[in-house]
């Protein structure tokens, strides 16, 4: 089926934030979904930028320049509980968490500015996490990882080697790109266990923006990615909903929503199969905070 290009426009603050032309055909568009704000966060988790659910807790990271630690909170209440430091790490550029029944895995992959061509995983044990108090230290274990199709030289301001959404798919971690230069996204796969690992792209997605966080749900079988459109201030944020098929997401029968309010919206984890928890980052769109939106009623 032919795709017609809709040019998705958006204003805030009196700005336009996002009218880029997109490969989104009709049958994909789906609702304006409003994201239910839970609570503001405390300070020290401003730059919130992954998110996790285990135990009774829900488990948030700093992006670049935080700390070494992962932060709990409360699934009820949404209150901190601990800060947990993870040793053997360090937060060059923290942007995703993803997990697994054992482990929680930490990606040090953000990339703004490309030149970084060797990344890092930390790998946590859920045990240890759990058991930890507030301020403890865990051990965690280090994956390295690089792009084979990176190549050797810089790639440019415009590049397509940005990282900020890892999720874990079976025995592996699905990593997905944030392509500043053509507004797609790459699909790599990655070992939870191999130290040192070059991988390459299993497919392209054009998900006509800029990606910034993905979860999987094994029970429904279904994908999420969490991203924004380009623009010169923040572009509108969207989701898009993937059923997976043959091990790889469906791009034929993926639906594309427009989420609201504006916000940094960084962090994405299905809170069940209709509902997913979302976190932003403190920006000049609104402060640090966690949110649902519903997919279903």
């Amino acid at each position: 089926m032919r795709l017609k290009k809709i040019v998705l426009l958006s204003c805030v603050a009196g700005f336009l934030v996002g009218c880029s032309g997109s490969a989104i055909s009709r049958d994909q568009l789906g609702q304006t979904l409003t994201v239910e704000s839970l609570k503001y966060l405390p300070d020290k988790v401003s730059e919130t930028s992954g998110l996790a659910g285990y135990d009774r807790y829900l488990w948030t990271i700093n992006d670049s320049g935080g700390k070494d630690s992962v932060y709990a909170f409360d699934k009820k209440s949404y209150d901190f509980v601990k800060r947990v430091k993870i040793e053997g790490a360090k937060n060059k550029d923290w942007e995703s968490l993803a997990q697994d029944d054992e482990n929680l895995f930490i990606a040090d992959c953000g990339n703004n500015k490309g030149k970084r061509k060797k990344l890092d995983l930390y790998k946590v044990s859920w045990k240890k996490l759990i058991e930890a108090k507030n301020k403890d230290k865990v051990a965690s274990k280090k994956i390295s990882f690089s792009y084979a199709d990176r190549g050797a030289l810089d790639v440019g301001k415009q590049h397509n080697f940005d990282c900020e959404a890892l999720t874990a798919v079976g025995n592996d971690l699905w990593l997905f790109t944030k392509n500043r230069g053509d507004l797609q996204t790459r699909l790599y796969a990655l070992s939870k266990s191999k130290s040192q690992q070059k991988v390459k792209p299993l497919m392209t997605l054009p998900v006509s923006g800029l990606v910034t966080a993905a979860d999987y749900n094994e029970k429904s079988n279904k994908l999420v990615l969490l991203g924004y459109q380009k623009a010169s201030v923040f572009g509108q944020s969207f989701i898009w909903i993937f059923d997976i098929k043959a091990g790889l997401p469906v791009w034929e029968s993926a639906v594309y929503h427009t989420v609201l309010p504006y916000g940094q919206w960084e962090s994405v984890v299905w809170e069940s199969s209709g509902q997913l928890l979302l976190t932003s980052e403190k920006s000049p769109l609104g402060a640090q905070q966690i949110g649902r939106l519903r997919l279903s009623d």
